[in-house]
């Protein structure tokens, strides 16, 4: 083969190549000899071919692509798929929790879904993937991918980022609660419908902060402070680790809490904390959860939630806390 026609077989293989992508993200995924022939006529600078030209092409794309080229007999037609592309029930999957996301608002919610749904190349929307309004969004925050991008390169580059925080009033708006907010990001974590960063702000503690509460989000021209100060040389940050902790904005480190709850509140524990938690059975048919985990008002309030099911043993400065919110709901009612 001369190098004229090596080229031109290249130039051929190549723009083939891109059709019949096109075509496979395309709603009909389906494609005739003669529309290809056309196609690439319509290009030019290819050399001479034929028909015939193209099944050693088909087969040479079948092995060293993710594309699967298939001949109908009953169309007539080439039917080209993605050896990649996403099932039925995969994208279901995705696009679903793109939906539940609270973090995002209903127009980039919206954006993203049709995105990927466009992208499948499936012929209608999946069942169970419906748009529904009035879902619960924890504002109308339209930079969250912005700020997620913002946050992703200020974590390759190492650099601290600046930041105000807010959280609504009592009506119903955004107030800036912290100011000025110097940290070192090292993570975006998405929990229970959230997403958020984490880094340190102070001390040798680390914190986390929702995404969708950050504003005045900015760049600081101070270096990062190295995680491995943190944690320790030698070591790794354990994502699923802290989120089985992580049970609202905090900082500082975990402290060790024991609680012992009424047997049918095994599910909760599971739900929250994951099967991972430490739990013991006891003689009378109750358990006790013994771990690490954030102690916070969020936490308090949680407890507080089981009502009588569920009693502190430790530490005592939380068990003194619940007792002072008891007494507190008891002098209102």
């Amino acid at each position: 083969m001369s190098s004229v026609d090596f080229d031109a077989t290249r130039a051929r293989l190549v723009e083939l190549y891109k059709l019949l992508y096109k075509v496979s993200v395309s709603r009909k995924n389906e494609i005739t000899l003669g529309q290809i022939t056309d196609n690439l006529n319509d290009v030019g600078e290819l050399g001479s071919f034929e028909r015939r030209t193209f099944y050693k092409d088909f087969l040479l794309l079948n092995e060293i692509t993710n594309l699967d080229i298939e001949y109908s007999k009953s169309s007539r037609t080439y039917i080209i798929k993605r050896k990649d592309e996403l099932k039925k029930s995969e994208l279901t999957i995705i696009i679903n929790a793109i939906l539940s996301a609270r973090f995002n608002s209903e127009t980039e919610t919206r954006s993203l879904a049709d995105k990927l749904y466009t992208f499948s190349g499936l012929p209608k929307m999946p069942d169970g993937m419906h748009y529904i309004k009035n879902r619960v969004k924890l504002g109308d925050d339209k930079d969250t991918l912005v700020k997620i991008d913002f946050i992703h390169n200020a974590i390759n580059q190492k650099q601290k980022v600046l930041f105000d925080y807010q959280k609504y009033n009592h009506m119903k708006n955004y107030e800036v609660i912290r100011r000025n907010c110097l940290v070192s990001p090292y993570k975006i974590l998405w929990n229970n419908d959230k997403m958020y960063l984490v880094g340190n702000f102070s001390g040798n503690n680390f914190s986390h902060y929702r995404i969708e509460r950050i504003c005045n989000l900015r760049e600081s021209k101070e270096k990062q402070i190295n995680i491995n100060e943190i944690i320790g040389y030698g070591k790794s940050f354990d994502e699923a680790e802290y989120l089985r902790k992580m049970t609202e904005v905090s900082s500082g480190k975990p402290e060790r809490v024991v609680i012992k709850f009424k047997n049918e509140k095994l599910g909760d524990i599971f739900d929250t904390f994951g099967k991972n938690v430490c739990i013991k059975a006891d003689k009378d048919g109750s358990f006790t959860l013994d771990d690490e985990i954030f102690v916070n008002k969020k936490l308090i309030h949680w407890i507080l939630g089981f009502g009588d099911s569920a009693e502190v043993l430790k530490p005592a400065q939380l068990r003194s806390k619940i007792e002072e919110a008891i007494n507190a709901m008891g002098k209102i009612y």
